[in-house]
């Protein structure tokens, strides 16, 4: 029990600078999608970084690189984002740009 709080009190640390982006499901593991980092680079554009954190303690979380998104045209990296995910590759993809572009 104790490692279990020991373990919940890290996670909440560390992911409360992190704004919840997505919420998903891979292969029965739950996780958790976040803004880890975000910067303004002007022209409704903004260079960020996203933070997956599973449920699964023995799945270390992954880092993604830094990715460019244009609120003005819906793209990340220059890729255009539909507001509905057309495919499990896009999954997440409409609601990380919401959540960038403060529209969530």
């Amino acid at each position: 029990m104790r490692r279990l709080l020991l373990t919940a009190a890290l996670f909440l640390a560390d992911n409360a600078s992190a704004q919840l982006a997505y919420q998903g499901q891979y292969q029965g593991n739950p996780y958790k999608v976040y803004i880890y980092e975000k910067y303004a680079r002007g022209d409704g554009k903004w260079e960020f970084q996203t933070k997956t954190v599973y449920r699964d303690t023995s799945i270390k979380p992954f880092y993604s690189d830094r990715q460019i998104a244009d609120c003005w045209n819906s793209t990340i990296d220059g890729r255009t984002v539909g507001a509905i995910a057309r495919s499990s590759a896009e999954k997440g993809d409409p609601e990380v740009l919401r959540t960038v572009c403060g529209f969530k």
